[in-house]
């Protein structure tokens, strides 16, 4: 008999005609970026087949819209346009070829599919929902008839015989986050026919699909059904409701998995899809509770990315299920990695947000610490291995020098990876004590602990990479990646000893007083203040400009909004004219001259590349790779990115 690490998560499950692997599911992704025809594409296959390939129990391809006028998105699958099957049946056989259930999730966005969003400014359809009502953008809402209730519950039942004919052979309902079904369920449905107002009420349409869905699946082929723990808006359910609902569903599904969300407070999203500053795995306290009241499997999803948080959750009956999305996208081999005991080897998801701002903003799909989403077709037809290994000299050991390193040794090369300062791990050593950026600090971790496995990697500290030593190393490519330096801001005072650094939070006791002021509220000025609230000290947050962390994604940014509300003395449009005994001294946008007093001063105005010695650099060697931020400040991925598919193409 195999032991395991974790036995409780790769223990079996039986739900149907079904016997799952193991007890760790993908979780629905949306890829907004489909064919013309909203149909799946071969480059949005491979990137379901890459999860399945990881040892996931089962793969769900997210959100598909059952009948048209129902996308609350520019593009979704369509399962309403019968010409979709191939496509579906290419991606169900490409999962289930990997000894995963093939799942997708049916929806319908209701009202939504017809208010203007974020990706969706102009939908072309008029909107729908359970109710007449006008937004608080002035927007009419007009209230779905019997008979186009009734056409929705079938337009379930044929997109699920559709999906099952393709050889899915489960599918995941969605009824939260509030899209239609879960618009149904609110309690803000407050019509006065036998669709709204009470429970019993307010559940008949979700039953009327469900039932039509199993006459069109048949018995033993699984249902799961997402809904809401929370709704988290004054107006919606709470946690005793959402139990009744799950009990009024229950004869009708096999798996009831548990969110949270709505669609009517923007910042929701940041709770739906959790950003760095919600605790780990925030719902299952939720479904540990909805499951003491139901008998059939409960799955959570929700801030998941730890493999001994998802066996206790197992082993202690929270839950049947655990569901990761974005952990899956940081490391789609979670799952056998853990399986197998290499905690070390898992590269976990930082929750940055960085796959949601790619997905919406520009139709794409990345993740900031795995270069291969996105291009999972490289993955399953790489580039071939050069015939002859090349030396490579890396200057920089941050994340994207690594990265580097770690991509040319698995191409057989001769890396020499050389850091100037004393241990690798660049800007995000920056990190070590931020709570919230744990993860993030850990993909450093996890780099170094990937190159200490090669042999044909030589690092050397306190090495500062210069032409002499170019020239005495005779490298056949350099990858230049020695990043960037704080910007000293023209301020008197400026060289005050109270004024310190992002390096100074990289030392193992940082020296920070308890009356902090930041100059500057870009993305790192905004994460300091708030790990600095959090370690319970007195921050004022100064920015020049009319806006915070206007460097962050939207989605991060909606995080930071929350945290910055309260515990920190935020002021815009305020500039830093001195520092003295006194203080910081400001003035305002109305010309006001503001006093901050501080025992700490921290300084996040911005960095600058290093340009001279990337240059200099530059003239030592025919094949140069400059990365990262010391061509241009920026964020962890493309670093990232760079480094690698540079690493790809040196040969």
């Amino acid at each position: 008999m195999m032991k395991l690490k974790y036995p409780h998560l790769f223990s079996p499950l039986q739900i149907g005609n079904i016997t799952f692997k193991n007890r760790l599911f993908s979780a629905p992704v949306s890829l907004q970026e489909l064919s013309p025809e909203c149909f799946l594409s071969q480059e949005n296959i491979a990137f379901f087949e890459l999860r399945a390939k990881g040892g996931a129990a089962n793969v769900t391809v997210g959100q598909s819209i059952v009948q048209e006028g129902g996308s609350p998105h520019t593009k979704e699958l369509h399962l309403y346009d019968p010409l979709i099957l191939p496509s579906l049946t290419h991606a169900a056989r490409t999962i289930r070829r990997h000894n995963c259930i093939p799942s997708i999730e049916l929806s319908h966005g209701g009202k939504y599919a017809g208010i203007p969003n974020l990706e969706n400014p102009h939908p072309k359809y008029k909107p729908y929902g359970p109710m007449h009502e006008f937004t608080e953008e002035g927007v009419e809402v007009f209230e779905l008839d019997e008979a186009m209730i009734k056409e929705l519950a079938e337009s379930f039942g044929r997109s699920a015989a559709l999906v099952k004919r393709a050889g899915f052979e489960m599918v995941m309902v969605h009824g939260g986050h509030g899209w239609l079904i879960s618009q149904f369920l609110s309690p803000t449905n407050q019509r006065t026919d036998q669709y709204g107002g009470s429970l019993e009420n307010r559940l008949r349409f979700p039953i009327m699909l469900l039932k039509a869905i199993r006459d069109a699946v048949g018995p033993g082929f699984p249902i799961e059904f997402r809904m809401n723990a929370l709704e988290l808006y004054p107006e919606g359910h709470g946690l005793d409701e959402a139990i009744k609902i799950a009990q009024g569903i229950e004869p009708y599904v096999d798996i009831i998995h548990v969110s949270a969300g709505n669609q009517c407070i923007p910042e929701t999203f940041v709770r739906t899809h959790p950003s760095m500053f919600v605790p780990h795995g925030v719902n299952v306290d939720l479904a540990a509770e909805i499951k003491k009241h139901v008998r059939k499997p409960v799955a959570v999803v929700g801030a998941l990315t730890e493999p001994d948080i998802a066996e206790e959750i197992i082993a202690s009956g929270k839950a049947d299920i655990v569901e990761m999305a974005r952990a899956l996208m940081a490391d789609p081999f979670l799952p056998k990695k853990a399986q197998e005991g290499r905690d070390q080897d898992i590269r976990k998801c930082m929750r940055c947000h960085h796959c949601m701002d790619t997905i919406i903003m520009t139709r794409d799909t990345a993740c900031a610490i795995n270069p291969v989403i996105g291009e999972e077709e490289l993955y399953f037809s790489p580039t071939p291995l050069p015939e002859s290994p090349k030396k490579i000299l890396i200057a920089g050991g941050g994340p994207g020098g690594m990265q580097a390193a770690l991509t040319a040794a698995q191409r057989h090369h001769q890396v020499i990876l050389c850091e100037a300062t004393d241990k690798l791990g660049g800007q995000i050593n920056c990190e070590a004590h931020v709570d919230f950026k744990k993860n993030y600090y850990g993909f450093s971790k996890w780099l170094i602990h990937q190159i200490e496995q090669y042999d044909n990697i030589e690092v050397r500290l306190n090495t500062p990479v210069d032409p002499t030593l170019v020239d005495a190393i005779q490298p056949d490519a350099l990858i230049c990646a020695i990043g960037a330096t704080p910007i000293h801001p023209n301020i008197p005072g400026i060289d005050d000893p109270r004024v310190v650094y992002c390096s100074e939070l990289a030392k193992e006791t940082p020296n920070i007083g308890e009356n902090v002021v930041i100059i500057g509220a870009g993305l790192v000025g905004s994460e300091t203040a708030i790990h600095f609230k959090r370690e319970h000290k007195k921050v004022t947050l100064l920015e020049a400009r009319d806006d915070f962390a206007i460097d962050a994604n939207v989605f991060h940014k909606m995080g930071l909004n929350i945290e910055l509300r309260e515990g920190i003395d935020v002021h815009l449009s305020t500039k830093v004219k001195a520092i003295t005994a006194e203080g910081v001294i400001a003035e305002d946008s109305q010309g006001h001259q503001l006093t901050f007093p501080a025992d700490t001063i921290f300084c996040s105005v911005g960095m600058k590349s290093r340009a001279q010695e990337r240059e200099q650099l530059r003239e030592t060697v025919l094949d140069f790779w400059p990365i990262g931020d010391c061509v241009r400040p920026g964020k962890v991925a493309s670093a990232v990115h760079h480094g690698h598919y540079a690493s790809i193409d040196i040969g």
